[in-house]
């Protein structure tokens, strides 16, 4: 596998093309261990650099090979999410988000929102009261003399 890894990151592009075909039949039907082996030899950043082509097929295979690495992840997944993030993947994830082809949109939103997300609540004593005639707000409350710094 380091010499798919290796085709993948320095190979012409239709030898990537295979090389990520494989990475990504790997990541669907292989074990863990045999998944996390790829990461541990450095699969992640020639797969992001893939994110970038104009052939969506391939953007969707390197997409699924992500999404399979993340979901195998277990307790490795803060460091590979961080893998991805370092290399620039997560950016190119997100700007799929916006993508005209709707696998791949679904695909990228779903990475994000699974792996990427803050699950963080908001602190609920934040927003302003609320009643049946709407949100309270202070009508007190002091506005600095020297006015709002945006």
């Amino acid at each position: 596998m380091p010499q798919v890894i290796h085709l993948l990151e320095r190979g012409d592009f239709q030898v990537q093309k295979e090389a990520a075909w494989a990475v990504s039949n790997l990541t669907m039907s292989g074990r863990k261990q045999q998944v996390m082996y790829l990461v541990e030899n450095g699969v992640i950043p020639p797969l992001c650099q893939l994110l970038n082509v104009k052939d969506m097929q391939i953007v969707q295979v390197v997409l699924d090979g992500l999404h399979n690495i993340l979901k195998m992840a277990a307790e490795s997944l803060e460091q590979i999410a961080g893998m991805i993030e370092e290399c620039g993947g997560l950016d190119k994830i997100e700007a799929l988000q916006s993508h005209e082809n709707e696998d791949i949109y679904k695909i990228a939103y779903l990475i994000i929102d699974k792996y990427f997300s803050d699950d963080i609540d908001e602190d609920p004593n934040l927003a302003p009261d609320s009643t049946q005639e709407g949100y309270q707000f202070d009508m007190t409350a002091e506005i600095p003399q020297e006015g709002f710094k945006f």
